[in-house]
C-alpha cells in the first residue's frame, strides 16, 4: 500500500496542534504497522522545515528533517508533474501539487484534513479518522 500525507498532517504531528495531533500521529504509527510506503510531496518537506526552523537553530532544525527522511519517502517530481497539477480543476493550486505528487508516487490514498478540497482529485482522499477506520490492523486493506 501506498500512502500519501497532506502537508496538514505533517504540520499537525511537527506543531504537537492539540485536537488533531492525536489522529495524525496514529495515521503514521498506522503506516508503519501496516508497512506501508508513506509519501510526502517535496513542498511539504520544505514547509516543514520552514516551520521547524522557528525557534531552533539550524542544525535543530534538520536534525527534524532527517527525522522525517527516516519515515516518509518524497514523490517523485518533475516539470510534468507541475503541468499535471496546473491542469488539474482545483481551486487551490497548492492542493493541485499535493495531487499531482501523489499520482507521480502511485498512491493509492491521500490522507488529508482538506478532503473536501480534493474533490478532483484523480487519488482519492479520506480523513486521517477515515483511514484509521479503514485499515485496522496489520494487512488490513492491502
Amino acid at each position: 500500500m501506498r500512502v500519501f500525507l497532506d502537508t496538514n498532517l505533517l504540520l499537525d504531528v511537527i506543531e504537537n496542534r492539540p485536537g488533531l495531533v492525536e489522529a495524525s500521529q496514529d495515521v503514521l504509527e498506522r503506516c508503519d504497522e501496516l508497512q506501508a510506503e508513506t509519501f510526502i510531496a517535496w513542498h511539504s518537506l520544505a514547509t516543514a522545515y520552514y516551520i521547524l526552523k522557528r525557534g531552533r537553530t539550524q542544525a535543530e532544525a534538520l536534525e527534524e528533517v532527517d527525522k522525517i527522511l527516516a519515515w516518509a519517502d518524497i514523490a517523485p517530481i518533475t516539470k510534468l508533474t507541475a503541468h499535471q497539477a496546473r491542469a488539474l480543476a482545483f481551486s487551490d493550486f497548492e492542493d493541485a501539487m499535493q495531487a499531482a505528487a501523489a499520482v507521480e508516487c502511485q498512491a493509492h490514498v491521500i490522507v488529508t484534513r482538506n478532503v473536501r478540497d480534493f474533490g478532483h482529485s484523480p487519488i482519492p482522499a479520506c480523513t486521517p479518522e477515515q483511514f484509521l477506520t479503514q485499515h485496522v490492523g496489520p494487512g488490513a486493506g492491502t
